[in-house]
């Protein structure tokens, strides 16, 4: 398993609130999204939480870290949308087992196949207040350029999307309704499948920002890794 839950919340406080998701890259480093790394209201992301699959009452093996360092992608530049990818560096290396390992990061340009799957612990339906304990994971369709511009035709322009649509975002969902991620989703990981090497995901996106999560003609918005990879390659595995 690569996804992780990121916490938020002052050393202080006796609960923390995992607000944001996240994908373990190597033993050091997680990738999530730029937005995740301060909450609005809790400052800035504390720890993470992996090898589990149920949130607040983990399994046997779970580990915790807590993030000495957030590296937002330079380009980030919010309330633009764009470029919404990060790193977190952890204090302590993660004990890589069946349990807890990296996921590959994608490196094609283009994209391979029709859908890919999204994983999280946030929310599962809109109207929710807390997210879910389980981690979930759900199949979306790549969505066209066209057909996304139509969903957030209000927001081109503005400065959340002064450029539209780039190509280092991915738009996916179920254009019917009834599938998709939502908040508390946001940073984790939008994968595919693979075969070879031995590690059974490639990361093709991170979760970034989307409308009414499930509702019909309303996709979500992913930042595509592989628009990033050099980025991410420099800081994680820096040449020596």
């Amino acid at each position: 398993m690569h996804s992780v839950a990121i916490g938020f919340g002052k050393s202080s406080d006796s609960e923390i609130f995992w607000e944001c998701g996240g994908s373990i890259v190597s033993e050091i480093f997680v990738l999530t999204a730029s937005h995740c790394l301060e909450s609005d209201f809790r400052g800035p992301a504390q720890c993470v939480r992996t090898g589990t699959t149920k949130l607040h009452e983990p399994e046997s093996g779970y580990q915790d870290r807590v993030i000495v360092e957030r590296i937002k992608h330079p380009n980030y530049t919010p309330p633009a949308r764009y470029h919404d990818i990060a790193l977190l560096k952890l204090e302590k290396s993660l004990e890589l087992n069946a349990a807890v390992r990296p996921a590959c990061l994608d490196i094609d340009s283009q994209l391979i196949g029709t859908s890919a799957i999204a994983s999280g612990f946030g929310k599962t339906v809109f109207e929710n207040e807390k997210g879910s304990n389980e981690l979930m994971k759900v199949q979306l369709n790549y969505i066209s350029k066209e057909d996304c511009e139509k969903a957030f035709k209000l927001d081109l322009g503005t400065n959340q999307l002064p450029s539209g649509f780039i190509p280092n975002m991915i738009c996916a969902g179920i254009l019917d309704g009834g599938k998709d991620t939502c908040q508390g989703d946001s940073g984790g990981p939008l994968q595919r499948i693979i075969n070879e090497p031995y590690c059974m995901y490639s990361l093709v996106g991170v979760t970034s920002f989307g409308k009414f999560c499930g509702f019909e003609n309303s996709p979500a918005v992913y930042s595509k890794v592989s628009s990033y990879t050099d980025w991410i390659e420099s800081i994680v595995w820096p040449e020596n």
